[in-house]
């Protein structure tokens, strides 16, 4: 390569990992000072970027078992320990050449070797806690998230490259424990090539024991699987944990594939402001876009093998105003790849996420915020994606996960929120004064009523508050929109009938309650809401749950006496209902006098994957089999299809809130296994 070549070459290598787009073009270096300079600067930015140490995925991302197995790629190590004198070290394509006589052969293209080896053979001198270490977790530890669904023993195959006697020796453990079957895991046989092993060696026998590496994992749930350095220079590619005494991977054996944990970091970041209004990349079309749905649809990104460049065009359906607007991206170690995001086609603003180390990362750092936006309701909002790379061979996918639009003013505490932030510091059943009423649509596209009404029902049940709600209407959609089909809604009211009176059956209680279907009962459904509201009190106020269109509430509102809507708090958590009336706006709801309260959006944690709800599926008591089946029914609706593979009960949420002290410290981000303790306890007892 010409000194020309190698210069323009690093220039480009510079900008890129500087995180901008410069196009200079050298003519010449007429002076050898300048080419050091050069050369250094470079140097010292990709020696920071490229530290083939550390670790290149988060700690929020994890393998898990199905059916008794789960395999790993050792590369995807979340983070390392008493790492001070050895350290491991990546290998792939991103490394010098000198690891590619191993990596090619890898799995996955990559591994990890503990470096540096200073024992290769059995007569260089052996330094215990240096270069040698038989007693597990003191030195080099590698750490996984794995998440096991059966537990109980776990045998513990690696896949290792040796090629001596002093290179082929690792330990296992779990949890910062260190059992006596994880430790000196032994290589004797394969050498010079991938091998996969489960012994353990022992004082009579060198070469190890088959069937005794292994650990007992006696709870579900993730749990920290961890590698310590026995012999520096221990190369290692992936590992299987499996409960089958008599499996054994043969080749490069199961595909190791990550998962993320929920709710996702779009979705807690929208919860910072109240109020946001949110257009995740579901909300998105993919079909025809040149986009897939990535990291199990969390995502937007292109295959750079297809084509560079992708669009996709939406509605913004909230209310007219103005706000900021947060693009939430993602980064990635390939390149850096661009967008553009438009209204009504014309251009907001261009934006390149940083580029990271890491696979791909989220946080402040790949975000854009463009600060009072003016929007109509009605406009088209373009997000236009195209992939970047840093070397020309391979690609970042242009990853995204949504737009957020919130108050003026409030863009830069959404861009600051934190990553992952725990939601749920713990409850106890305490309901404010008064009574409570539902309103739910169901009829609409959206089926997750379904689930929400029979967990709402079974709920107060389990909490001995079914006596105070005073009035439950569904299918208030009074409008159908053309998404769905009038035989489709026709099954959607007969669902929601269903979940309220055979969950009330099954479940008992709601003697004399009425289960209002609102469009098919306008009058009747007004008239029952208005006496509601009429009763109230200062000392036994309504709280009306806002589970779908506000138009019943207004209605209601309307034909009630005026002197009670100081004793009326209607409790919402999402805008999209909010801005959904046909009839009214949330603003006139609230110019009747009615106190507002606004929790955040609950579909981030009560919109779930649906083996979420296994427990439920499985339980032996049929009353909660009952609310698995109700919610499995909306998963395998055939009009939304964002539905698809989640369990939702998100307007449950809201009850939850109420139950836990509503205003008075209620739960305000409550989760699945909060509603499984709740219903579970009551079962119990």
């Amino acid at each position: 390569m010409s000194l020309q070549k190698a210069l323009d070459k690093l220039y480009q290598n510079q900008s890129r990992l500087m995180g901008k787009t410069i196009r200079i073009q050298f003519l010449t270096c007429k002076c050898l000072a300048f080419v050091m300079l050069c050369f250094g600067i470079i140097s010292s930015i990709q020696a920071q970027d490229l530290d083939f140490s550390a670790a290149i995925v988060d700690d929020y991302i994890y393998f898990e078992e199905h059916n008794g197995v789960v395999a790993v790629e050792a590369e995807y190590f979340y983070k390392q320990s008493k790492s001070e004198k050895r350290k491991w070290y990546i290998k792939d394509r991103r490394e010098s050449s000198k690891a590619t006589k191993y990596s090619h052969s890898a799995s996955n293209k990559g591994f990890i070797e503990i470096l540096p080896d200073t024992r290769v053979t059995h007569d260089d001198e052996l330094v215990h806690a240096e270069n040698f270490s038989n007693e597990p977790g003191k030195m080099g530890i590698v750490h996984y998230k794995v998440k096991i669904n059966n537990p109980g023993r776990y045998f513990v195959w690696v896949r290792a490259y040796s090629t001596g006697t002093e290179d082929n020796g690792v330990h296992v453990g779990v949890n910062g424990t260190w059992p006596e079957h994880g430790k000196r895991m032994q290589w004797c046989d394969g050498k010079n090539e991938w091998t996969w092993e489960s012994k353990q060696r022992t004082k009579e026998i060198h070469c190890g024991v088959a069937g005794e590496i292994y650990l007992d994992i006696t709870e579900s749930g993730t749990h920290d699987i961890q590698f310590s350095m026995r012999e520096d220079g221990f190369r290692f590619d992936k590992f299987i944990l499996t409960n089958d005494p008599n499996y054994r991977p043969d080749g490069a054996g199961q595909g190791a594939r990550f998962k993320w944990t929920e709710p996702s970091y779009y979705e807690m970041i929208s919860t910072t402001v109240i109020d946001s209004k949110t257009i995740p990349v579901a909300d998105f079309p993919v079909a025809n876009t040149g986009f897939y749905k990535d990291a199990g649809g969390r995502w937007f990104a292109i295959k750079p093998n297809e084509r560079e460049e992708a669009k996709t065009t939406t509605t913004f359906n909230f209310k007219s105003g103005s706000y900021d607007v947060v693009f939430v991206g993602v980064g990635e170690n390939d390149g850096q790849s661009s967008f553009t995001v438009s209204i009504n086609e014309s251009e907001l603003g261009a934006y390149l996420p940083a580029v990271t180390h890491k696979m791909f990362a989220e946080g402040k750092a790949y975000n854009k915020l463009w600060e009072n936006v003016d929007l109509e309701k009605g406009d088209a909002i373009s997000v236009v994606g195209k992939i970047g790379s840093a070397d020309g061979k391979e690609w970042a996918r242009a990853r995204w996960s949504g737009l957020i639009f919130t108050a003026v003013g409030q863009g830069k505490s959404v861009m600051d929120a934190e990553l992952h932030k725990q939601s749920n510091l713990g409850f106890s059943i305490n309901p404010p004064q008064g009574r409570i009423a539902i309103v739910a649509d169901g009829n609409s596209p959206d089926p997750d009523d379904l689930g929400a009404t029979a967990v709402s029902l079974a709920l107060l049940i389990a909490t001995d508050l079914e006596g105070r709600l005073v009035h439950y209407s569904h299918s208030c959609d009074l409008v159908r929109v053309t998404r769905i089909s009038e035989a489709a809604e026709r099954e959607r009211h007969a669902l929601m009938q269903t979940a309220c009176d055979v969950t009330a059956r099954r479940w008992g209680g709601f003697d004399g309650l009425t289960f209002y279907d609102a469009k098919w009962q306008l009058d009747e459904t007004i008239k029952d809401l208005a006496a509601a509201i009429n009763a109230s009190t200062a000392q036994d106020p309504l709280w009306i749950i806002e589970a779908g269109e506000p138009d019943i509430i207004g209605f209601a509102l309307e034909a009630s006496h005026e002197s009670k809507h100081k004793f009326v708090k209607v409790i919402t958590h999402h805008s999209a209902n909010d801005d959904a009336g046909d009839f009214y706006t949330w603003q006139q709801i609230l110019d009747f006098g009615v106190e507002e309260v606004r929790i955040p959006d609950q579909n981030v944690n009560l919109k779930v994957n649906i083996d979420k709800w296994d427990w439920a599926k499985d339980h032996p008591d049929p009353r909660i089999e009952w609310l698995w089946l109700v919610g499995k029914i909306a998963e395998v609706d055939n009009v939304v299809k964002f539905q698809k593979g989640k369990w939702d009960c998100s307007d449950a949420g809201m009850v939850l809130y109420w139950l836990t002290g509503a205003t008075e410290n209620g739960l305000k981000m409550g989760t699945v296994n909060d509603v499984k303790e709740i219903l579970t306890n009551f079962i119990d007892k």
